[in-house]
């Protein structure tokens, strides 16, 4: 098992994405389109409060060369890939990912990082863009706006809809 974070960012109707058309080894998301974010350090595992928000905001800079401000945890996703079938992605591990949201940021994107490009993405275009069918579940989930805990199953190279699953909790202040 492998743990992760995303960070989903939308400013003025539009979304921080990667294109990530570029062919990586071992990127599942390699040739698509997706949000920033990345694997947890092993110092950000754990007892660590405050990992799974350094992370994102680390992998974020990194990505876009954007700082996130006053970020959320939106959801909590289990990617089940043990029936995964991957072209390009030896060792399919499963991803628990925590999902961060926000809608303020600063700094200046950059024209390009080891991840891809870096851009914004109007949020109704999102929907017809080259991604994960994983990743389309993720965005259905994040637009509902309350906290989320989910399951994105795959068998074979399809997205397995009967082991697929959420549940939605409204923020308790």
């Amino acid at each position: 098992m492998k743990y992760g974070t995303l960070f989903y960012v939308l400013c003025n109707g539009q979304v921080l994405m990667i294109n990530k058309f570029s062919k990586r080894e071992n990127d599942p998301n390699s040739g698509l389109y997706a949000i920033p974010g990345g694997k947890l350090e092993y110092f950000e595992k754990g007892t660590n409060p405050k990992g799974r928000l350094e992370c994102a905001v680390r992998e974020t800079f990194d990505e876009t060369g954007l700082l996130p401000i006053n970020l959320k945890l939106r959801g909590v996703i289990l990617f089940d890939n043990s029936e995964r079938i991957f072209d390009d992605w030896k060792n399919p591990e499963g991803f628990l990912v925590h999902i961060f949201y926000s809608e303020e940021y600063s700094g200046k994107l950059k024209e390009k990082s080891d991840e891809g490009i870096p851009c914004w993405i109007n949020e109704c275009d999102i929907k017809g863009l080259s991604k994960s069918d994983g990743d389309k579940k993720m965005y259905e989930w994040i637009k509902d706006g309350r906290f989320f805990v989910g399951v994105i199953k795959h068998k074979g190279k399809s997205l397995d809809e009967s082991g697929t699953f959420v549940d939605f909790f409204n923020q308790i202040d």
